[in-house]
């Protein structure tokens, strides 16, 4: 049974969304290029109504201050200046917004996926001979390069490959239901019996996190696209970074366009990496379950990570000593981190001083995960109004 279920995990727990990612990430990249220079216009426009506005507030807030600044030069002048500097870059077209996205995210996107990679002890090989998906044919010439499509993509198949390894773990409790040893005694027999939904319970747990997760390419995407859409307007409005009396409004805009949305694309990037340092440390603690006391659990966790966890990698000292109320705890684990990953996965971003950035996944995977319950409970309805012949429980007699 091990290996016939390894193999169906293998072939359906893939990247899902891959495809939608590679073919979302071509289409904000194209078409943020296409629309750049039209849009560059418009933002020139925008930008002499904000400075008319600014100078008529700063020469006011200057006149009421008895005019100490009377040559202004510590608010118009240096928007001037900073202006003469924006319009040069925004002059640059399409490639100044591609310099940026090389200089910033893909060095971040490749620093998380050399981390996890590392941490997980596998590399670009392996992980696709166990996530088969390759990206599509792409043209160079959009906001975005194709490498950062690429690095974004292996990182999400390296994710992957752990809910493959932490379904088997599952498929290998269940396994271990079957031996000769429940045949030694009604204890065994129940104790077998439990063992069993403990790792139905398991593979359900980890199988409904990774739909959750197959989801989080979605912040990533919205994040990218205001970045590519808006960099024309966030880059006039550094043109008033620095100078006094600047509306507050007027900042403000600045700030959330600007570097707002360069570090919201970088914290969805490192969100989508810390699943696996998240899944990981909590598989550290269920490993611990299935281990000898006295034995350390790097072995098994190797076992697990790599997907070559089976019957026999299961200490029988550990197994022996289950007891119903460690069966508890441990359902109770894998059912907490089923409804709180997100804040355990929270707790992990902010020792590092990440804010999380998948409210826009968490919604469609709470979404995806009801219309399957509810679909679930449709199906049962029905089959259970077709076993009693259309009758209610009242109409019997």
């Amino acid at each position: 049974m091990n290996n016939w279920l390894n193999s169906l995990v293998d072939n359906s727990v893939q990247c899902w969304g891959c495809p939608i990612f590679d073919r979302l990430f071509q289409i904000v990249s194209s078409a943020t290029a296409a629309a750049y220079n039209q849009f560059a216009n418009l933002c020139i426009i925008i930008f002499c109504v904000l400075f008319a506005f600014f100078v008529l507030n700063a020469v006011w807030k200057n006149i009421k201050g008895g005019a100490k600044d009377k040559l202004l030069s510590k608010s118009v002048q240096r928007v001037v200046i900073n202006s003469l500097v924006a319009m040069a870059f925004l002059g640059l077209g399409a490639y100044m917004p591609r310099f940026v996205t090389t200089i910033t995210f893909e060095p971040v996107a490749q620093i998380a996926l050399n981390y996890t990679q590392s941490m997980l002890q596998t590399n670009d090989d392996a992980v696709n001979q166990r996530v088969t998906y390759q990206p599509m044919e792409m043209s160079d010439n959009g906001i975005f390069r194709p490498q950062l499509r690429n690095t974004i993509i292996l990182l999400m198949k390296t994710t992957i490959t752990q809910f493959q390894s932490y379904m088997k773990l599952g498929i290998a409790v269940m396994e271990s239901a079957f031996s000769w040893r429940a045949l030694l005694g009604i204890g065994a027999v129940i104790k077998h019996i439990i063992l069993f939904f403990i790792g139905l319970y398991l593979f359900y747990g980890f199988f409904k996190i990774f739909v959750r997760f197959c989801f989080y390419f979605v912040d990533i995407i919205v994040a990218m696209t205001y970045f590519a859409f808006f960099f024309p307007l966030s880059l006039i409005m550094v043109s008033f970074k620095g100078a006094e009396n600047v509306p507050d409004w007027i900042s403000g805009l600045g700030k959330n366009l600007g570097t707002g949305q360069i570090k919201k694309l970088i914290n969805a990037i490192i969100t989508l990496a810390s699943a696996v340092l998240t899944y990981t440390v909590i598989m550290m603690i269920i490993a611990k379950f299935f281990s000898a006391p006295d034995a350390s659990v790097n072995d098994l966790m190797t076992a697990i990570t790599s997907g070559n966890v089976f019957d026999a990698d299961l200490s029988d000292e550990n197994l022996a000593a289950l007891t119903l109320a460690s069966a508890i705890v441990l359902i109770y684990v894998v059912n907490f981190i089923a409804d709180h990953v997100s804040d355990v996965t929270k707790m992990v971003l902010d020792a590092f001083g990440v804010s999380e950035e998948k409210s826009l996944s968490e919604e469609m995977a709470n979404n995806a995960l009801n219309l399957t319950k509810q679909v679930y409970n449709t199906a049962k309805q029905i089959g259970t109004t077709i076993i009693s012949g259309g009758e209610k429980d009242g109409s019997k007699k």
